[in-house]
């Protein structure tokens, strides 16, 4: 046990061989996360509608306070302004009630190039046309009964986060572990590992030990700048805790196998960033695999990632989406296989080569 300890505290100490891609690794997932929650789409915009003069503009802009989630926030947040001067449009985008042939008509003007935005705007006010039409037919309208899922509304960036905890343990440890262990083959200190009469197994053990931790440490990180943002917590820490943990695993095996195999630094860092991307996007990053159905939900039962959304999913929105135990024995089976595979390559990469 205290040589254990000893290969564990040598193993953290290499931190100060590789601090940029410790820091690369541990904190580019919060960066990004922090970055893309500036930017995703709100659901409550900021529609500039010029002042009414018609009974009609009045119910249009009565209809674009009604639109809305019924366990969230408006759509719409609409701002009355003074018809807009010759190629000025505030906000980028105002609304007119207009006569067209004859017919009173929102006409809505643009100032954007983003075709996304552009779209959401239009989607709003298309849907505040429907609303009042549906009103306007009394009792011949069409009556829509909504039963929602969760209790309130919770933010898409939420989800955003939540579906890259797993991406955060995943990727910190496979790109240390592959830069840790290529770098070993390129400044030849594998010749230590060579020529140690300790058995492997510690060996092997102390560094998906080591690289586990640094990932959970990555999610954690990630963990509260999700809490922080979004205003929302896991019901249990430990249980997340421990989703995270089968990640970094996984992440750990996976970069120090690409490391033995590659023994090159740059090659080995790249593949392990493309493996921790291609898994989290293919893994449910956007949305459930089950809501895309197809193609995507079968590839997504592949991805490790799709299993820990699964399991991360009731801990942020307290609902089931299905049985954990299929889950948890598919990460357990997928870690028990990936450090087999470490631990084969190892010995025929280092061991055998010796010999």
């Amino acid at each position: 046990m205290n040589r254990f300890r000893l290969l564990l505290v040598n193993e953290f100490k290499l931190f100060r061989t590789t601090i940029p891609i410790h820091i690369i690794g541990i904190f580019q997932p919060t960066l990004m996360f922090s970055l893309m929650a500036l930017i995703l789409v709100k659901p409550t915009f900021d529609m500039r509608v010029v002042r009414p003069t018609t009974p009609l503009g009045e119910e249009l802009v009565s209809a674009m306070h009604e639109v809305g989630s019924p366990i969230g926030e408006k759509y719409i947040n609409p701002i009355l302004v003074d018809p807009p001067s010759s190629g000025n449009l505030p906000g980028g985008q105002v609304i007119i009630v207009e006569t067209v042939d004859g017919t009173p008509t929102a006409v809505q003007r643009f100032g954007l190039i983003d075709s996304n935005i552009v779209k959401n705007y239009r989607n709003r006010l298309t849907t505040a046309a429907l609303s009042l039409w549906n009103t306007s037919l009394a009792g011949r309208s069409i009556t829509i009964e909504q039963h929602p899922w969760l209790s309130s509304d919770i933010p898409f960036a939420v989800y955003f986060g939540m579906a890259m905890l797993p991406l955060a343990a995943f990727l910190a440890a496979a790109l240390i572990g592959a830069f840790l262990t290529a770098q070993e083959f390129e400044f030849n200190t594998i010749m230590e590992y060579r020529l140690s009469p300790i058995s492997m197994f510690p060996i092997i053990w102390t560094r998906v030990v080591r690289l586990s931790l640094t990932g959970l440490l990555s999610a954690i990180v990630l963990l509260f700048t999700v809490g922080i943002i979004g205003g929302l917590w896991p019901s249990s820490l430990l249980w997340a805790s421990l989703i995270f943990l089968a990640l970094a695993i996984l992440g750990g095996c996976l970069g120090t196998t690409v490391g033995l195999l590659l023994q090159s630094i740059l090659p080995s860092f790249v593949i392990g960033l493309a493996v921790s991307f291609f898994t989290w996007i293919l893994g449910s990053a956007f949305g459930l695999s089950a809501g895309f159905g197809g193609a995507y939900e079968a590839v997504s039962r592949w991805m490790p990632n799709t299993y820990a959304v699964e399991l991360l999913f009731p801990l942020y929105y307290r609902v089931d989406i299905g049985l954990s135990q299929p889950a948890i024995l598919t990460l357990t089976t997928a870690c028990v296989i990936m450090i087999l595979i470490t631990t084969f390559t190892y010995r025929q990469k280092v061991l055998k080569r010796h010999r």
